[in-house]
């Protein structure tokens, strides 16, 4: 029997018990809502308890010897009050209509005083996820007998059945734990549905974490945190210890499978999200709380990327990877950070963000850049008030767990907001733009941030490429140019769509680096280009012709944030049926997600590889070709990881014929007004000139050097350009 609402009044099956019942023996026959019942007001579950099957200590009848009478045994007093079980923890009822997940949290190690559930529907043997509810603040009554919770719960369904009553036995430590029965009732007073719900576990999540390593990288342990002065209690943490600290138990599913990389070898975002579709054995395109971590050597963007939670294509927030490159020495220091980015990179699979990015949330919230969180960034520790500030103040007073409000996400989130291939990672601000993007009544900052579309009318599909610029008005501290790339976190967007919605960018691939900072002197320019096209949580973002407005915030290290002027760009309809045929092929998410890793050889990234072909192959005259040149051939200039189903990896060397004529392509498409921004034709040449050199042809890669030098002067780039071409 399904009802149409989990917690509204059950007339003709009851879906509970006694709430008195300590244990309840699984083998005992229960009577479900498909047999006969002579009384229809009966509860379906007509379950023995425990104490009806184990023999008695009052003179009774027991179950295992019918028609004898037990002894009365002399008690013997107890030496001192034994203590009770704590309430907290996970607990399930019966599958019968529904079944429902509580969670209850009022006391033991840092109690948030709260209640949350996820109702599942049952329909024979089929499970379906229902809806989740969380009661943000609660009563609690406690007597020598019960203890009573009362609150009123938000639901991801409408019901007017919104106060949780919920009543659990005590008992002594030692004895079986205790049921837990929930009633709804409406705040009027009408009674709903009521469920008896099994104690299941201390935790309030389990997840399933698979670690996988690279050949040559010996993965983190445990850190002892006494080795370095903290702010927490002094134990051995390892990576499960400190989620379940935090209330979520991880399963460590075992194997540690090595993935044979050759040595050097660099991942890419591309390698990477196809390591995890090929090798964690757990991987499917379905929500379910699993997670994998690969444990690697080094990126290609190089020392200061610590780590990446790089699923964010399709079902997101299923794998994540750490770089051990900068961090490798065994030294107390390299083993606290090892810690750290490890458990900070599945932080954000739980679909937790930066503690200087919550207002990206949603819902939106303060950003905290002052937390002592696993989610904060030590360099960007920041409690105000004068306070020291930075990393050694940071890991001084780290207590090694997460803040208040990222517990009530773990513990208490609606399930598809948490569980790994929910929701997206940050769906961004809805229909409202935080306070960052408002107009400041006066900056000080001696920074200006500017932003305009490298073309301010594209064609619908073709790929849409921002401009970010950072002028320093007087030397001071800002981040390096590169990491001015909204992928970095320090630089967010927020898009005004013309059918109405606002969205906050979401890079499809968010990397975690050490932020790298420079010294700007007076009136240096720190330009950067990215491309914007591809969101992680709506997909193609420019899907409409229409006027974009874009406005862009920026967070400089001494926290003060920097808001640009508005730009403003027309995605223009086609005007030709080429121009619909290759807008129909780039506007395909996958051709998104290519065109953001810059081409990839997955299989499960074939349909958006096949368009960009197609794209040039076809249309090789059309304005959006450039852009699939671009992406082909930067994916053909670098090798590409293959991993098998055992762990072995096949490299796909880099094919620097077809990336010299795809690349040369492109920039030579470019050289004038039209094409590839300035920016991204001088990083084409370079990145093919590295290409080059690590093949050991240092004689092409010095002309391409010299070529993208010789062009950014006829350019006039700025100096911070012209000065990374020379490096």
């Amino acid at each position: 029997m399904t009802v149409m609402e989990p917690n509204a009044p059950v007339t003709d099956v009851e879906l509970d018990t006694d709430a008195d019942t300590e244990a309840v023996d699984t083998t005992a026959h229960v009577a479900t809502a498909t047999e006969p019942r002579s009384d229809p007001s009966a509860p379906a579950e007509a379950a023995l308890t425990a104490s009806d099957l184990a023999p008695q200590a009052n003179g009774q009848l027991t179950a295992e010897a019918p028609g004898e009478i037990t002894p009365i045994p002399i008690p013997r007093p107890f030496p001192f009050p034994l203590p009770y079980r704590m309430a907290s923890g996970r607990y399930r009822s019966r599958p019968i209509g529904y079944q429902l997940e509580l969670r209850v949290d009022i006391d033991g190690a840092r109690p948030l005083r709260r209640l949350s559930g996820d109702y599942y529907s049952i329909s024979g043997a089929a499970v379906s996820y229902f809806g989740s509810w969380t009661v943000d603040a609660v009563t609690v009554q406690t007597s020598t007998s019960h203890v009573t919770v009362v609150g009123t719960a938000r639901t991801t369904w409408s019901t007017t059945f919104t106060v949780a009553t919920v009543t659990i036995p005590r008992a002594h430590l030692g004895r079986p734990a205790p049921a837990a029965t929930i009633e709804w009732s409406t705040p009027s007073g009408a009674k709903g549905a009521r469920y008896h719900c099994m104690w299941e576990s201390t935790s309030f999540r389990t997840v399933e974490l698979e670690q996988d390593c690279e050949s040559g990288v010996t993965p983190f342990s445990s850190y002892d945190t006494r080795s370095l002065p903290s702010g927490g209690p002094a134990r051995t943490l390892s990576v499960t210890n400190a989620f379940a600290e935090a209330g979520v138990q991880m399963l460590d599913t075992g194997g540690g499978n090595v993935i044979n990389t050759p040595s050097g070898y660099l991942w890419t975002n591309a390698s990477l999200h196809h390591a995890m579709q090929r090798h964690f054995s757990r991987w499917q395109e379905q929500p379910q709380y699993k997670v994998w971590l690969l444990h690697a050597r080094a990126h290609e963007f190089g020392v200061g990327l610590r780590g990446i939670m790089f699923d964010q294509q399709g079902l997101q927030r299923q794998g994540c990877a750490s770089f051990y490159q900068a961090i490798s020495s065994g030294s107390a220091q390299n083993q606290r950070e090892q810690l750290y980015v490890n458990v900070h990179e599945l932080g954000h699979c739980f679909n937790l963000f930066h503690s200087f990015h919550k207002s990206y949330m949603t819902p939106p919230l303060p950003n905290r850049p002052g937390a002592l969180s696993w989610m904060n960034y030590p360099n960007n520790y920041n409690p105000g008030g004068g306070a020291p500030s930075g990393a050694a103040a940071f890991w001084a007073a780290f207590g090694f767990e997460f803040d208040t409000l990222e517990l009530a996400h773990l513990r208490h989130g609606f399930r598809n907001a948490v569980i790994m291939g929910g929701n997206p990672f940050g769906t961004g601000a809805a229909l409202e733009v935080g306070e960052e993007f408002l107009d400041r009544m006066s900056d000080t900052s001696g920074l200006r941030l500017g932003i305009a579309p490298a073309d301010p009318r594209p064609l619908l599909g073709m790929p849409v490429v921002l401009n970010i610029t950072l002028t320093a008005e007087r030397t001071q501290m800002v981040h390096r140019r590169d990491q001015l790339h909204p992928k970095y976190g320090f630089v967010h967007l927020a898009v005004s769509r013309p059918h109405g919605d606002v969205i906050v960018y979401q890079p499809p691939v968010q990397h975690c680096a050490e932020p790298a900072l420079v010294n700007s002197g007076h009136d240096d320019v720190l330009p950067i280009s990215a491309y914007i096209g591809y969101d992680a949580a709506v997909g193609q973002l420019f899907d409409d012709p229409g006027t974009y407005r874009i406005r862009a915030s920026y967070a400089a290290p001494d926290g003060t944030m920097l808001v640009s002027d508005t730009a403003t760009l027309r995605v223009v309809a086609p005007r030709m049926s080429s121009d619909d045929e290759v807008a129909e092929l780039l506007l395909r998410d996958q051709a998104g997600m290519a065109l953001t890793l810059l081409g990839s050889d997955s299989p499960y990234l074939a349909d958006g590889t096949n368009a960009l072909e197609t794209v040039v192959a076809e249309h090789g005259e059309h304005p959006a070709a450039v852009f699939a040149r671009l992406a082909l051939g930067t994916n053909a200039a670098r090798p590409f990881a293959d991993v098998d189903d055992t762990g072995s990896v096949r490299i796909r060397e880099r094919d620097l014929a077809r990336a010299d004529e795809l690349l040369g392509a492109a920039v030579d498409a470019s050289r004038g007004d039209s094409g590839l921004d300035d920016l991204t034709v001088y990083e084409t040449l370079g990145y093919l000139a590295g290409s080059f050199e690590a093949e050991g042809e240092t004689d092409r890669a010095r002309d391409l050097r010299h070529d993208a030098a010789t062009l950014a002067e006829s350019k006039h780039a700025p100096t911070s350009v012209l000065r990374s071409l020379q490096e």
